[in-house]
């Protein structure tokens, strides 16, 4: 009899590990992908678009479930556009060159030298007996310094990566452990307070820059700071905050599971290395801010950042930084941009818009129905294109709208803000993306933010931001 060829010691289920029996979400993950792949391949349909969607609904499904890590499913979506001919390369990989993946990076690196440093440390000593106190006050507090960034800082992403590190050691400070709920809810209350209120605030937010170009060069008009202020804010922005605030006290109250650290970092010097990084942060965030003067992308100036900490002998970062470094949401944000590229340039988020556009009965003597309805299909072309990409589909559609309607051109134009700040699901977002690469938010306690704080504007908000644009003059 022929000898095992296997070595004794090595299981049998190794040499085929899907023997061994893989776990139901990646059976499921698994088929998901070669039935996506066949259609593809083996389609049945002509057209990009078709192809397209294919590949979309795949990368939105398993993003969506968590059935696979989300930078895998990045690769998945790569992959498959790729072997299935569904667009070109500079579509696919797009990402690759967009800000938004290189800030991550830069994002990554930053908050790895503010936890290297100790800066982290010191600065949320700092914060630390503001927020303390009933967990309520800590919520209000943090959700409120989340909003007062977004004032000074133009960039969700540069808020974010300057942030997350700060919150995660001021959690520790408090005394709530890693991954606690109260640990959570602090996370979140600053992440969600600096960005979702920021689409009511012009330069906040990328979808709020980006509608602004498109109507700039379609329409010819571009909205003022205090004409979009006004018109979006009081409901947009605070009446959201204060939603942010009361979902996140009864959902993540908690109480600190130790004692708060009262260990003074003062009875230490700064150290040379918190000085130098201080420095580096303070320059970013001055060129961050007088971005619209000197035109420098945020991105390219937290490059210059992570740059200088990644040089030799810089001491920002432990030798070898590479190694250590979690790049995985690269390749995360990367595919999240690419599938919002090939949905725009494949033209299926056109086709979708142009297929509502005829079966919604938008009409002059049904205003709140048009106002809702205009607002949807922003929403509805957020979940395909992501929230960047809706001004790029929906304002080339204004015109036939406005005829619809009969509403001014500008009006129907800011019906998109409603669609795009109402975010369904985090892969839409790159902040909340990086966000939860950077600080390891759990992925379900993010969507089931998204999903609450999306019904509430739905149900709550759009209407009375409805009786707020009637009340302005603007509908009517």
């Amino acid at each position: 009899m022929a000898a095992d060829p296997r070595s004794p010691a090595e299981p049998a289920g190794r040499a085929f590990p899907l023997r061994a029996g893989l776990p139901p979400r990646h059976v499921l993950a698994l088929g998901a992908i070669i039935v996506a792949s066949a259609l593809i391949v083996w389609s049945p349909i002509d057209g990009s678009a078709f192809k397209a969607a294919v590949a979309i609904v795949l990368a939105i499904g398993l993003w969506a479930t968590g059935w696979l890590p989300e930078w895998l499913t990045a690769l998945v979506f790569f992959t498959v556009c790729m072997v299935g001919g569904v667009a070109p390369a500079s579509d696919v990989l797009g990402g690759f060159t967009s800000s938004a993946t290189w800030l991550i990076l830069s994002g990554v690196v930053i908050g790895a030298a503010i936890r290297h440093t100790g800066l982290g440390d010191r600065l949320a000593e700092r914060l630390a007996p503001l927020v303390e106190g009933p967990y309520s006050r800590t919520i209000i507090l943090v959700v409120l310094f989340g909003v007062a960034m977004m004032f000074v800082m133009p960039s969700a992403m540069g808020r974010v990566v300057l942030m997350v590190p700060i919150l995660q050691a001021l959690t520790a400070r408090l005394g709530y452990a890693e991954g606690s709920k109260g640990s959570v809810g602090i996370l979140l209350a600053g992440v969600l307070g600096t960005y979702m209120p920021a689409f009511a605030v012009l330069p906040a937010n990328v979808p709020n820059n980006v509608l602004v170009g498109t109507v700039e060069t379609m329409l010819g008009d571009v909205p003022a700071y205090g004409d979009y202020l006004l018109l979006h804010f009081p409901v947009l922005g605070a009446l959201k905050i204060l939603m942010i605030i009361a979902l996140l006290i009864p959902l993540y109250r908690d109480k600190p599971t130790r004692t708060r650290d009262e260990t003074s970092l003062d009875r230490h010097p700064i150290t040379p290395g918190e000085r130098h990084l201080t420095l580096l942060l303070l320059a970013a965030v001055a060129l961050w801010m007088s971005d619209s003067w000197h035109g420098i992308s945020a991105a390219w100036i937290g490059m210059l950042v992570a740059l200088w900490c990644l040089f030799p002998g810089s001491g920002m970062l432990a030798p070898k930084p590479f190694r250590s470094l979690g790049l995985e949401p690269v390749f995360y944000v990367a595919g999240i941009v690419g599938m919002g590229v090939v949905a725009d340039q494949s033209g299926l988020g056109t086709l979708i818009a142009r297929w509502a556009l005829d079966a919604l009965p938008v009409a002059s003597d049904t205003p709140a129905q048009t106002f809702g309805l205009l607002s949807g299909l922003s929403a509805l072309v957020g979940l395909v294109v992501t929230l960047p990409g809706v001004p790029a589909v929906m304002t080339p559609l204004v015109s036939p709208l406005s005829e619809a309607s009969g509403w001014l051109p500008a009006t129907v134009a800011m019906t998109q803000v409603l669609g795009f700040s109402t975010v369904l699901l985090p892969y839409q977002a790159p902040p909340l993306v990086v966000a939860m690469q950077t600080s390891a938010l759990p992925l379900k306690d993010v969507v089931r933010m998204c999903l609450i704080t999306a019904l509430i504007t739905i149900v709550l908000l759009w209407p009375l931001d409805y009786l707020w644009w009637r009340a302005l003059g603007v509908i009517g």
